[in-house]
């Protein structure tokens, strides 16, 4: 026979029981159907001794475990004035336990069965008659009573037990479903931002990954009309994938990468997919898709838990991937807009220096290559891929302003008059006054404007001096000076590489930043030469 076990998860609800059955004046035990332990009265002095003998208490198992098999059982006397009362627990239809309540006729007291009881446990049977007492009290008539109301008893505290795990049920479901519906409008603020989709994709999988049961989350984007760079032909995995990666995002491609929206599986089976056969359990695969094109896949696999049930995907856990990974095609959709935006932006920016280059055939690619070393240099000092494209982007720009320029002063050969510098001098500001009105490009003005500020003060527009300069308007300084040395002009030859490079040197702390000087020299200039020699054909083929 089992012991009795304190840690049964209903042992609340017996509490209760228990109570009700003192209330009734009768002892209780309980039998739990799944493990057949005994929880015994748990009554204190000679009399709880007594009703915890192993006379009392195999006669009590014993028939508690042939009435879990009845489903009618009625109260029977065990011995001449002791009576139990037998009441089933049912829980979803299933009997869970049995609760046998014990009570005594006060003529129990003088039978043999009660002194061999006290005699086998060595209790004094009158100590254990007082400590029993408040159990007696029952005759024919009662029995009956007593089993409706023990019933209804057991019935009543079921019928609790079951309404406050419902309600436990419900607040965690609720919390589970307000934690997923945060993260998702978390995901979605953070991806309106559009920033790097490289970077996105892998926070995405990583904050997906604690609120959910799987051991791995994994997206896969493939080509499509569509490509975006940082996203197209990349997987991202969260978690630890009980495979080879590599053999992973093969199976991936090759099993789902032709599929359209009509013939897709949402959920994977180990017995009968490649996919869910790699990794050795269900997986999840939801479809990211762009104006009806699937464009890649949400993958969640490897659910834990103690036993197989617990294992199994639910039809919650398929929904809010589902969610997410429609946040990930509206991501899909709104970085392809924003990549057509920004060529249609560089396109224009294109055209405007075309529109210089045009004017003076001598400086033709001039701002090419003032974007490409500005660009150079803003690396060489450390920038971020965002800072470095900003800086290439206001080298493309910063003499927009020669648009204005006429051009018998833009392509004289001769000395310039002071009136003829003036106007030349006006290119920085009217370049800022025709991009100021663009949308979203505020950051490239300030190099516009002061790319021809020097260090001593002694540029313009504004002379502004030293750090007062914007970082940008002293990086296209030098990238601007060192093509303008570096290009045959109207009015001089180009100068040799060594000969630039070292005027560079001696002006810096004059006309340029001494602490970005030295680092400019310093840069690779193949790249700046291949522009020039392609610059040139283009410009002998015009001719």
């Amino acid at each position: 026979m089992n012991q009795a076990n304190p840690q049964q998860p209903d042992a609340d609800r017996h509490d209760a029981i228990t109570a009700r059955c003192k209330a009734l004046r009768m002892a209780c035990w309980h039998i739990h159907a799944g493990s057949q332990d005994l929880s015994v009265p748990q009554d204190g002095g000679d009399g709880g001794r007594w009703l915890r003998a192993a006379m009392v208490r195999e006669r009590v198992w014993s028939l508690g475990v042939s009435w879990l098999e009845d489903d009618n059982p009625q109260p029977v006397q065990i011995e001449s004035g002791c009576w139990v009362f037998p009441t089933v627990e049912i829980e979803s239809r299933r009997v869970v336990g049995i609760v046998i309540a014990l009570r005594f006729e006060s003529s129990v007291f003088e039978g043999s069965w009660f002194k061999s009881v006290c005699h086998k446990v060595g209790v004094d049977p009158a100590k254990a008659q007082d400590d029993l007492t408040c159990y007696t009290g029952i005759g024919k008539a009662d029995t009956q009573m007593l089993t409706t109301t023990l019933s209804q008893s057991v019935q009543d505290h079921a019928q609790i037990s079951r309404d406050a795990g419902a309600i436990d049920e419900f607040s965690e479901q609720l919390l589970d479903t307000y934690e997923e519906t945060n993260l998702l409008f978390r995901i979605a603020r953070m991806m309106n931002s559009l920033e790097d989709p490289s970077d996105l994709i892998p926070t995405f999988c990583h904050q997906l990954l604690p609120v959910l049961p799987f051991r791995w989350i994994a997206v896969r984007f493939w080509a499509s009309k569509r490509n975006i760079k940082g996203l197209t032909d990349r997987l991202v995995v969260a978690g630890e994938l009980p495979c080879e990666t590599d053999a992973f995002d093969r199976v991936v491609v090759d099993q789902l990468g032709d599929h359209t929206q009509a013939d897709w599986t949402r959920l994977l089976e180990p017995s009968s997919d490649g996919i869910a056969g790699l990794v050795g359990s269900e997986v999840i695969v939801q479809q990211i898709t762009h104006d009806g094109e699937v464009v890649g896949v949400l993958l969640a696999g490897n659910k834990a838990g103690s036993c197989p049930m617990e294992s199994d995907v639910t039809s919650g856990e398929m929904m809010f991937l589902e969610a997410a990974s429609n946040l990930l095609g509206v991501f899909h959709e709104n970085i392809a807009r924003f990549d057509e935006q920004k060529q249609l932006f560089m396109g224009t920016l294109k055209a405007l220096t075309a529109a210089i280059d045009a004017k003076d055939q001598y400086t033709r690619g001039h701002s090419e290559r003032v974007a490409y070393m500005g660009a150079m240099l803003a690396q060489a000092m450390g920038m971020d891929a965002k800072e470095i494209e900003r800086v290439h982007t206001t080298g493309l720009v910063h003499d927009v302003g020669k648009i204005g320029v006429p051009e018998a002063v833009l392509c004289k050969t001769g000395k310039l008059t002071d009136e003829e510098f003036g106007l030349i001098k006006l290119h920085p500001v009217t370049g800022y006054n025709i991009l100021k009105g663009i949308p979203t490009i505020d950051a490239i003005l300030p190099g516009v404007l002061y790319h021809h500020e020097r260090w001593d003060g002694r540029g313009y527009p504004e002379g502004l001096k030293e750090k007062d300069i914007p970082q940008i308007g002293r990086i296209l300084a030098l990238a601007d000076t060192f093509d303008a040395m570096s290009s045959t002009r109207s009015y001089r030859p180009a100068m040799p590489r060594e000969t630039v490079l070292e005027e560079i040197r001696n002006c810096a702390g004059t006309q340029f930043d001494p602490a970005l000087a030295p680092l400019f020299v310093k840069l690779n200039f193949s790249g700046y030469d291949r522009l020039v020699a392609k610059h040139g054909a283009a410009a002998r083929a015009a001719a």
